[in-house]
């Protein structure tokens, strides 16, 4: 039966998340621990009659001995650590394919300037692609694959039980169509995202018992989006989000779970904004993981994305830190420091970055989710009209359209 619904998730990933037909070209991401589950994805294309197919595998222990043993001249002169082929698949027209397989805590014991410093050589070398992304110039997604490094930091009998995990959470199961299944969900959040836009929202205010007193103004033509458009780039996805006015973010929020990133976990920390920026921080936990990301460049210590999910979302009510963004963000409300949306403004995506900026949406290389949602979590919005008007209380969307 697993093997029966792994095939079903993968077949799933092409048909019900990135919309692919006849023809059409695919370009697959990930690491060695998702190999077995990337030749099932190539056959299920291959059904479908997609047989023009690249793949990027980096090799996680490699990757790993490099850090460890290698200067970071070296390290970015390796052909194994070029991402450079993303520009390439981008501007060919594929669609990509990213599978999630994360080694929570690998990289520990490397040293986090490092890290931060490499990923921000990879990031700039990848700027087309980014560029194409941010105009919605083409079909991508990221969808979450198991591996046994990962379920046993979730303290898991196996990988088995952690495929579980995915296959509930994205409605995977033997007997419903999946792409039936999330296209009901999605016609709901994208009901969510338009009456958000209907208020005519000056800003909001975050309150709860953390310690989170945020206030987050939002740009003139502000829209709120949710996964509904012409492929999901996220699954699973629960969430609404719209970009800040990058400019225009006080106070102090504080995390609500762990981040993992890049290997390594960032834990109960928190983030004090003064005119957009981050102006102070500590973590208890990877606090130079996080000084790493908000240092990447000038975007990275200001916010581009508000992202609001009931705290009761399916994923929530599992009830388990799963210590990946990609299903962690869809259980609770979260922020990301860094790159904006350009969806998530009035013809956003015929203006050039420039243009953005001026109009109040952030720029960076980096673009990274983080959690707040919690139980006591309130949401206030200021209309533009001076009306008050409660989004969300108990963590929980409040009113009913919503």
């Amino acid at each position: 039966m697993l093997a029966k619904q792994i095939r079903k998730y993968a077949r799933f990933l092409l048909v019900g998340c990135l919309a692919l037909n006849e023809g059409e070209k695919l370009f697959i991401t990930g690491n060695k621990e998702i190999e077995k589950f990337a030749d099932i994805v190539i056959e299920e294309a291959h059904n479908l009659k997609i047989t023009d197919i690249e793949t990027l595998i980096t090799d996680s222990s490699y990757q790993k001995e490099i850090y460890l043993t290698k200067s970071y001249e070296e390290i970015i002169k390796d052909p194994k650590m070029d991402k450079t082929k993303y520009n390439q698949m981008a501007k060919e027209g594929y669609a990509f394919l990213s599978l999630s397989s994360p080694l929570p805590g690998y990289l520990k014991e490397i040293d986090p300037n490092l890290l931060a410093s490499v990923q921000k050589y990879i990031n700039e070398s990848i700027k087309e692609f980014r560029e194409y992304q941010d105009k919605d110039l083409l079909k991508w997604n990221i969808s979450a694959v198991p591996n046994p490094y990962w379920a046993k930091a979730l303290h898991l009998k196996n990988e088995e039980e952690l495929w579980k995990y995915i296959f509930e959470i994205c409605l995977i199961d033997e007997e419903n169509d999946p792409v039936k299944l999330w296209k009901e969900k999605l016609a709901k959040l994208k009901k969510r995202a338009e009456y958000l836009n209907s208020l005519k929202i000056e800003k909001l205010i975050y309150k709860n018992s953390l310690g989170t007193n945020l206030e987050i103004f939002l740009p003139e033509n502000y829209l709120f989006q949710s996964a509904e458009g012409k492929n999901i780039v996220n699954m699973p996805t629960e969430e609404v989000f719209t970009s800040p006015h990058y400019a225009k973010t006080n106070g102090m929020v504080y995390s609500s779970k762990p981040l993992e990133y890049q290997g390594n976990l960032i834990e109960d920390f928190h983030l004090e904004f003064k005119n957009g920026k981050v102006v102070s921080y500590d973590a208890k936990k990877g606090k130079e993981i996080l000084k790493g990301i908000l240092e990447t460049d000038e975007g990275s210590s200001y916010l581009g994305e508000v992202a609001l999910v009931d705290i009761s979302s399916p994923i929530a009510r599992i009830n388990k830190i799963f210590l990946n963004t990609l299903i962690d963000e869809n259980s609770c409300c979260h922020l990301a420091l860094g790159q904006s949306f350009g969806e998530c403004m009035k013809d956003g995506l015929q203006k050039e970055p420039e243009e953005l900026k001026k109009l109040g949406l952030n720029s960076s290389k980096n673009h990274v989710d983080f959690f707040i949602g919690t139980e006591d979590l309130t949401i206030e919005a200021i209309l533009k009209n001076g009306e008050k008007r409660m989004i969300m209380e108990n963590g929980n969307f409040k009113e009913e359209n919503l």
